[in-house]
Formats: C-alpha cells, sequence, structure tokens
C-alpha cells in the first residue's frame, strides 16, 4: 500500500488525533489538511465527502469519514500491523471497545462544550484554530459556533453531569481492559488510539486530572498522546464533580 492520505481534521478533536495515530500505526504517508472547527463542517461538502464530519480521509480514491469507519477501512487496505486481533474473541472484544470508546469521545465534547459555554476561554484552549475568531470583531461568532455545536451534539448541562457521573465507571472498565491486556498491551489496536485522546482531553481539566492521573487509563493515555498542553483551569460546577470524589478509586499515593 504505497497511496497518500489526505487527512482532514482540526486540532484538539479527538477522533481526528485517532485517525492520525491510526495512519501512523500503519506507515502510511499522509498529510493533514487543518481546518477551523465551526467553519469545517462547511468544507467537507465541496470536497466530495457524504458528512460535514472530521476526521475525514481520502485514500487511494476514497473519501473515509468517522474513526471506526476509517480503523476498518485501512485494516482492508493494508492489513499489517492489524488494527484488530485476528482471533475472533478477542476481535469482537476490541470492536465493544471501540465502540464504548466512541461512547467516551461523545461524552468527552459534551463535557468540553458545557465548560466552553462557562469560559469560552476552554474552547480556544482546545481548539487552537478557533483563535481565528476570537479577535474582537468576531468575539461573537466564537459564541455562536460554541452553541451551535453545543446544539448539534446534544451537549446540555443535564448531559455533560450524567457524563461526568459516568465517569468513573467508564474509567474502571478501561482499566479492566488494560488489566486483561486488551488495552495497552505490545500489540496496540483500533480501541487503544479510540479511547487514548479522549483520556488525554479529560486529563487537561484541573477538574478531572486528580481523579484520572495514577490510572492505568492515564498511562495510556500519556503513552500515546503525551499530554504538553497546557492545563484547563477549574471551570465546571462543584457539584458535577461529587461522583468523582465518591468514586471507590483512590490513587496509588493516596493514603486509604
Amino acid at each position: 500500500m504505497t497511496a497518500k492520505a489526505t487527512l482532514y481534521m482540526f486540532n484538539g478533536s479527538a477522533p481526528s488525533l485517532t485517525a492520525r495515530l491510526m495512519l501512523e500505526h500503519k506507515g502510511l504517508e499522509y498529510r493533514c489538511k487543518h481546518l477551523v472547527v465551526g467553519p469545517h463542517a462547511f468544507a467537507m461538502p465541496p470536497r466530495g465527502f457524504d458528512m460535514m464530519t472530521v476526521p475525514a480521509v481520502k485514500i487511494a480514491g476514497q473519501r473515509i469519514q468517522g474513526s471506526r469507519v476509517i480503523s476498518r477501512a485501512l485494516d482492508t487496505m493494508q492489513p499489517d500491523p492489524p488494527l484488530f486481533p485476528a482471533d475472533p474473541q478477542r476481535r469482537q472484544a476490541v470492536i465493544e471497545a471501540e465502540r464504548r470508546g466512541e461512547d467516551l469521545q461523545d461524552a468527552t465534547r459534551r463535557i468540553v462544550l458545557c465548560a466552553a459555554r462557562r469560559d469560552p476561554r476552554v474552547f480556544s484552549a482546545v481548539y487552537p484554530h478557533a483563535n481565528a475568531l476570537v479577535r474582537p470583531a468576531q468575539r461573537a461568532s466564537r459564541g455562536l459556533v460554541i452553541r451551535l455545536a453545543s446544539a448539534g451534539h446534544h451537549a446540555s448541562d443535564f448531559a455533560a453531569e450524567e457524563d461526568l457521573a459516568a465517569l468513573p465507571a467508564r474509567l474502571d472498565e478501561i482499566d479492566a481492559w488494560i488489566d486483561d491486556a486488551l488495552l495497552n498491551s505490545g500489540d496496540l489496536n483500533a480501541a487503544d488510539f479510540q479511547i487514548a485522546p479522549n483520556i488525554a482531553l479529560l486529563m487537561r481539566f484541573e477538574d478531572l486530572a486528580p481523579h484520572i492521573n495514577g490510572r492505568a487509563a492515564a498511562q495510556l493515555a500519556l503513552r500515546l498522546t503525551p499530554n504538553t498542553d497546557a492545563p484547563i483551569g477549574a471551570v465546571l460546577p462543584d457539584e458535577w464533580l461529587a461522583p468523582l470524589r465518591a468514586s471507590s478509586w483512590r490513587r496509588p499515593d493516596c493514603a486509604p
């Protein structure tokens, strides 16, 4: 497989990073076409894509969108190294973990958008190319993008509060997969690449990092996506964090 791929993405997009990691895992040559979050939606149909979303990959005459669709297409185009195990049971387990990782992706996006509604600087911190929208005459555009994205992804306060309540169980599940060597083993797979960018993004939040650091899930995130981005200050409502504080998990360096 020698075709060069074009990856349409924007920085800060966890699924875009998932697609990038998978292309690199396959050893495929690719170039990134960086788009601006918000206006990116209007850039996709003119390029021949069916949907207005990223990540999107153009390769070998094909146009592919969505991280889970991309993982399967890449394995078909270039089987080695694989993104899914050959063993049927392990393969099915990775497929399910990848699907659950997409659920985490949706939850992470909702949390980010709810935080951004409280402090628009969060949006610019997560999506650096959104800084094109922060000049004085365009600040209203940034607010509009946040509102439209929140509506499009059903990122209500109620949904984000539920996502945070479910986060301890999601992290426990990921830790269990790692303990079982389904994730973060010698042979990385599609679920690793689906999950790690979202954990890394959540770890940037000062509200959330203490509840993730030290977990096996955090080790996976740091292995695949070294955290070099600036932290995001406390912005989430204190009452939303109660389920995390009440979680039975404790950092190894914390007293029982």
